[in-house]
């Protein structure tokens, strides 16, 4: 018998060791990340903040009210995931990455969603790539998909997605608001995908003298018409539902739109509807009427924290939220925004936690300039 040895290739980094390390964190992730969950939800991180010191495992135990086992089993899990340090003296604390875990708002909102919302979903990723559909969402509910369900998820689903919404939505309302109104002075402007109305209360505060109109799913619509922020501005403000997975439907406006504002919106949609939405959507615009999209791009981040982010949650997409979307690359959205008939006039980069904004008119109108 011939044996051929075959050279064995060096790893790039030129240690297989800690390859192999590296491999072995991924392979038990899903351990480590439950242990995180359990741990923060038993309240042993709260006990551990409240102790500067650190506790041994006994009185751990005994200020979370757990067994001692429990409470064993879940600190080596941690200790070896680097969320946990033990001293010599066998005093536990937590790491600055036990810290962030504990206290960041960013990586609890993040924490909550995938537990609450993405976990279990994320075991039907397989078969959601294969058929195009949020196969995962059987885990909450019969929907769909889930913007329609948002208002009647089950608990904490529903709170965590809502807090993982609004947490990257949140920050720049006010102050996207205010640079609309110095930019453009709408008299009407409408929020397409505008939820729950937040960003429709912002523009009403900014733009005293314009209609505010939010564009979205009948039960968003609702939601909208509920939130005592934008009912506080009686007439000026009004919700319009549509169903834009239906390529013929396009809503009724009073008044056709100066803004046409679309935050993370075409997102939560393939690329050949957000083609569709974009066209579909330029002919509720007046002459000069603009069109802006605020997007999270997963190339054009400073952060590798940030671009590992939207990558992952593009796989909440896929498994649970409609099958067949995802967060863009910067090319694929501007390839979206050109299918459409629409002129970049302004693109920055920078807004909120990762956004882009984009402003956009329609390219027959900008020719004619």
């Amino acid at each position: 018998m011939i044996v051929t040895v075959v050279p064995r290739r060096r790893h790039a980094d030129g240690s297989i060791i800690q390859a192999l390390h590296e491999a072995q964190k991924i392979a038990f992730s899903p351990f480590v990340f439950q242990a995180v969950v359990t741990a923060s939800r038993l309240g042993l991180f709260k006990a551990l903040l409240e102790a500067p010191e650190g506790l041994d495992e006994n009185t751990l135990a005994r200020k979370t009210s757990q067994s001692t086992y429990a409470v064993g089993v879940l600190v080596d899990v941690l200790a070896a995931g680097g969320v946990l340090e033990r001293s010599d003296a066998g005093n536990l604390r937590l790491t600055k990455t036990g810290e962030c875990l504990a206290l960041d708002p960013m990586t609890l909102v993040n924490l909550n969603f995938t537990a609450d919302v993405c976990y279990r979903a994320l075991a039907h990723l397989t078969e959601s790539l294969q058929t195009g559909r949020p196969e995962g969402l059987r885990e909450l509910g019969p929907w769909e998909t889930i913007y329609p369900a948002l208002s009647v998820l089950p608990e904490p689903a529903k709170t965590s997605w809502f807090a993982f919404d609004h947490y990257y939505s949140d920050r720049y309302l006010e102050k996207t608001a205010r640079q609309l109104e110095e930019a453009f002075h709408p008299s009407v402007l409408y929020d397409i995908g505008g939820n729950t109305g937040k960003f429709a209360a912002a523009c009403l505060r900014a733009m005293p003298q314009a209609q505010i109109g939010v564009i979205d799913l009948p039960e968003q619509c609702a939601l909208a018409q509920a939130n005592p922020q934008t009912a506080a501005y009686g007439a000026r403000f009004e919700t319009v539902p549509v169903n834009w997975l239906d390529s013929t439907a396009l809503p009724t406006v009073s008044k056709p739109a100066d803004i046409l504002w679309m935050s993370q919106f075409l997102d939560c949609f393939s690329h050949e509807q957000a083609v569709s939405i974009l066209k579909r959507a330029q002919t509720l615009l007046a002459p000069g009427g603009r069109i802006a999209v605020l997007e999270c791009l997963t190339d054009t981040q400073p952060y590798e924290a940030a671009a590992l982010s939207l990558a992952a949650t593009s796989l909440y997409f896929t498994a649970v939220a409609n099958g067949c979307s995802r967060f863009f690359r910067r090319a694929n959205l501007e390839a979206i925004l050109a299918e459409a008939g629409l002129v970049i006039e302004q693109k920055s980069d920078g807004y909120g936690v990762s956004h882009t904004l984009y402003v956009c008119r329609p390219a027959a109108k900008a020719e004619k300039r």
